[in-house]
């Protein structure tokens, strides 16, 4: 599950911002991985070190595992499930850099400075089946990223090798491959916010039962079609809005129609699978902003007010059940 999308105000700020939604507890916290930082594969265990520093959500284990976050020069990467279609190579190539599935965005946010380093350095890298120790399976993974430019693109694992897709609609879920989410998009194209007018089939006159009426048809399941359709037309028709502060705040609007409670969706192993936080990132300030599921206050963590070139992983613990910060 998840739910990503990208957001530009009117002012030209640029948001990247997601649900989380697994039924494993992940406990994440928001983590400073600083420049200069030496990461080891897991694959090779060749030792990378950090170009830029960079904030996001994440566990501190032997290395950290981010699932997303942005880096100092507002690159910004989030990792979505992408299951039944994500293939990983087997073997290491030479010449080329070995990562992890759940390394990719350790790897992007600390040796790339925008789309078009990535799309370059995606060139040199092999991204290999390897376990996550917390959660002992091969995590399924695609990425969506996007920087200050307002470029954002989708990568994607798949049997023909790394695919790279721009994403003209800045959004993206789960399976199946990216370029299905944008044709199905095609079932949906009378879809809008204004009303129906009154029609007369034979001598009988109708009318709409009240508002809503425009998007009648827009699905409401958590399927990821649905879920990508759902964001999709309300990023397209929210009002536009100028300033960080407002767009965050209509980031987390648009994506509170993905939030899952507990007990809505049932994994084949009885577990719930639910919307464990959602967050909002901004490429210009660098700032991390985030709610849980028992604490629906917005957080708030920035870049720009920690130490860079600290020679160790700084945590932020969370609250988890009262408010602490405004969004201010």
């Amino acid at each position: 599950m998840c739910t990503s999308m990208t957001l530009t105000t009117a002012s030209e700020e640029h948001l990247l911002a997601r649900t989380m939604d697994f039924s494993f507890q992940l406990n994440g916290q928001v983590l400073l991985q600083p420049r200069h930082y030496q990461w080891e594969s897991e694959v090779d265990g060749k030792l990378h070190e950090s170009s830029y520093a960079f904030i996001g959500m994440g566990r501190k284990l032997k290395n950290a595992l981010f699932a997303d976050g942005v880096n100092e020069k507002g690159l910004a990467c989030a990792a979505l499930y992408f299951p039944g279609y994500a293939v990983y190579e087997k073997t290491l190539k030479e010449h080329h850099d070995h990562i992890a599935p759940h390394e990719f965005v350790t790897w992007a946010l600390s040796m790339c400075r925008d789309i078009e380093e990535v799309k370059k350095a995606v060139e040199s890298i092999t991204i290999v089946e390897k376990e996550v120790e917390l959660l002992k399976t091969l995590t399924p993974l695609h990425w969506i990223l996007s920087d200050r430019t307002s470029q954002c693109i989708v990568i994607e694992p798949t049997a023909a090798g790394i695919q790279i897709y721009d994403n003209p609609v800045g959004v993206l879920t789960n399976s199946p491959e990216f370029p299905w989410h944008l044709t199905n998009l095609r079932n949906y194209i009378g879809l809008r916010p204004e009303q129906h007018h009154t029609k007369t089939l034979g001598e009988l006159k109708l009318s709409a039962f009240g508002q809503g009426s425009g998007s009648a048809g827009l699905p409401g399941d958590f399927t990821p079609p649905s879920r990508f359709v759902r964001t999709t037309y309300l990023k397209e028709h929210i009002k536009p809005v100028s300033g960080e502060r407002n767009g965050v705040s209509a980031a987390f609007h648009i994506l509170a129609n993905m939030n899952i409670p507990k007990g809505i969706v049932i994994t084949d192993q009885g577990e719930d699978d639910y919307t464990q936080y959602t967050a909002a990132m901004c490429n210009e300030t660098c700032s991390y902003y985030y709610h849980l599921y028992h604490n629906r206050q917005i957080q708030k963590v920035c870049i720009c007010d920690e130490d860079l070139d600290a020679s160790e992983i700084k945590l932020f613990p969370a609250r988890h059940e009262e408010a602490v910060h405004s969004l201010s």
